[in-house]
């Protein structure tokens, strides 16, 4: 998923779960531009994060990488998240590298939420 240009960031969650949900930030440079080119009157990430253009763009981009998965490891359903994820606000390494623990803890509501029916791509949550 993230060789798509407007994800920026993504975690699968599947850990004794029923199947693989997942977390996705967008690209903080490249959705802004998208918004723009797409005729989105208010560019800013948690607009954007509910946009049903680019929900449709992003699960685009989930059931191409779905189509190189078996079917156990493709990702159920997702949700966009409102904010980056950056070494500041905890969920990045200064490296870059995700902090599974933190965002598994901060973001438990939204994860549970995903495994309930109705709640998922459709109906993103915003902070």
């Amino acid at each position: 998923m993230r060789a798509h240009p407007l994800i920026g960031q993504a975690v699968a969650i599947g850990d004794r779960r029923p199947y693989v949900t997942a977390l996705i930030v967008l690209d903080e440079e490249v959705a802004p531009q998208w918004a723009r080119t797409h005729g989105v009157s208010d560019p800013q990430l948690p607009t954007l994060a509910s946009d049903p253009v680019l929900l449709a763009e992003i699960q685009a981009a989930v059931d191409a990488a779905n189509a190189r998965l078996a079917r156990p490891e493709q990702v159920k359903t997702f949700q966009v998240l409102p904010s980056a994820w950056t070494p500041e606000s905890g969920e990045l390494t200064p490296t870059l590298k995700l902090r599974r623990r933190v965002i598994v803890d901060r973001y438990g509501d939204r994860i549970d939420a995903l495994y309930r029916p109705g709640d998922a791509v459709a109906e993103p949550v915003t902070e």
